[in-house]
């Protein structure tokens, strides 16, 4: 890890686990590379050149099976404050968990072939596909038919059908896809119906149950090489959490 004596922004950054034929999911092998790694903000679009020092961000990555009850027990542990530890799926880091809680929580999951996905929403139902342990989505209590998605108590009526991220994606999406090196990187109102449509949803829902509206975004990336690398992809991810952090 880089050494820096002040941190102004503590992040995590998700990446899952293996399913259908990933034996190592493209996500997780971009995130896994940003883990206790410090990088800086990027200063705001039209901020004067000799503009303030920019602020250090240090990255925490995460891995969540690509499971639905891995996702309902482990989202909510993130957004805690202070957060709580998942030692079983982050790999050994110099720093303990912000007491305060962390400042931006990023998803990553992979989607397919095309440029990075900066999704804007997330869906509370309408999930069917089985996760990587073969078992169904959550069924709904009390629905008709077979509906399935966020049937339990802490995710009740107050949570509409979709949910929208704080952060401005068209914000960043715009910044990022303009000048000398643009970034493949589109935004997105589908995120799948499936595990990782499902964790925004999760994440999106525990920002409000913690009641600190802690920013949360979701990317999608493609698999490995269609058309970006892996170490492509890391560094995509880092651009974004810069950008937004830039912008906190």
């Amino acid at each position: 890890m880089q050494e820096d004596s002040y941190v102004k922004y503590r992040i995590v950054v998700t990446g899952f686990g293996p399913f259908g034929t990933y034996k190592e999911n493209p996500s997780w092998l971009a995130v896994k590379t940003l883990h206790d790694t410090i990088i800086t903000t990027t200063p705001p679009r039209g901020a004067p050149p000799k503009g303030p020092k920019p602020d250090s961000i240090h990255m925490t990555a995460v891995n969540i099976p690509t499971v639905y009850t891995a996702v309902l027990e482990t989202v909510p542990k993130l957004h805690a404050a202070p957060p709580v530890p998942v030692p079983e799926y982050t790999p050994p880091t110099s720093r303990a968990p912000p007491e305060e809680g962390y400042d931006l929580i990023v998803h990553v999951g992979v989607a397919g072939p095309g440029p990075l996905r900066a999704e804007r929403l997330a869906h509370k139902t309408g999930y069917a596909l089985p996760d990587y342990e073969r078992q169904s989505p959550p069924l709904i209590i009390g629905a008709k038919g077979n509906l399935r998605g966020f049937g339990l108590p802490r995710y009740g009526e107050e949570f509409g059908d979709e949910l929208f991220t704080a952060v401005d994606v068209d914000s960043f999406v715009g910044d990022l896809t303009t000048g000398p090196n643009p970034l493949p990187l589109e935004p997105s109102n589908d995120a799948g119906r499936f595990v990782c449509d499902f964790t925004y949803y999760c994440s999106l829902a525990e920002s409000r149950i913690a009641k600190r509206e802690t920013p949360v975004l979701f990317i999608h990336c493609p698999p490995i090489g269609l058309p970006m690398s892996t170490p492509e992809v890391a560094e995509g991810v880092r651009r974004i959490i810069s950008n937004v952090c830039g912008k906190l």
